[in-house]
């Protein structure tokens, strides 16, 4: 026998699971804009925060990496040229520009920060700043 005040309940539980992902960043919004392209690793090595993305197809010269209050926004555009009579048949690869804010864990030295791009990968090393690492204090 079906029981409506069940069902109800599992919708109502269903929507419930739905709006607390949402709110608690489960799905990473505040920390991105227009989306998640590219695609990165943010880790910490030594004292050391790095940053590894995929930007396929995208020249170096058309990447920005900017650093401030403790984001670090990757910014670009990924362009198709074709010869200006060309007669497309298939279009999977797009054109697009992009632009992604990720917050840093730690404050980061911006004036020692390391950026090179290599084989469509992106790598940014931002050391530590020396204000924001832990100080042992001595107890007298």
């Amino acid at each position: 026998m079906f029981r409506f005040s069940s069902a109800l309940d599992t919708l109502l539980a269903l929507q419930e699971a739905v709006e607390a992902a949402s709110t608690s960043d489960y799905f990473g919004l505040s920390t991105t804009s227009r989306g998640t392209f590219p695609s990165t690793n943010l880790f910490q090595e030594g004292d050391n925060i790095i940053l590894m993305a995929e930007v396929p197809g995208v020249k170096k010269d058309e990447i920005e990496v900017q650093i401030k209050d403790n984001l670090i926004t990757i910014s670009g555009e990924r362009k198709n040229n074709y010869p200006e009579k060309a007669s497309v048949h298939r279009l999977e690869r797009h054109a697009y520009k992009f632009n992604r804010t990720m917050k840093l864990p730690v404050t980061v030295d911006i004036n020692q920060v390391k950026a090179d791009y290599e084989n469509g990968i992106l790598r940014v090393v931002m050391p530590r700043a020396e204000s924001d690492k832990p100080k042992m204090i001595d107890i007298n």
